[in-house]
């Protein structure tokens, strides 16, 4: 039975090069999904971490012709 990882805003924030208070926001508006741990924490599903890469990747290839 594999387990899913998660991640701290503080690690998304770096693999995404954007600030913890990014992925924080990100996080209340529903861009990424997120558990919060017995401490109040957030906590993010690796599975959402792919899910978001995914998302920004074809973003920045997704191009308009203006002509």
């Amino acid at each position: 039975m594999s387990t899913e990882r998660f991640y701290t805003p503080e690690e998304v924030a770096k693999m995404f090069n954007v600030t913890p208070v990014a992925v924080r926001k990100w996080i209340r508006v529903g861009r990424l999904k997120a558990i919060k741990d017995h401490y109040g924490m957030y906590r993010i599903p690796e599975s959402e971490v792919r899910k978001l890469k995914e998302e920004l990747s074809s973003l920045k290839t997704f191009t308009v012709d203006l002509d």
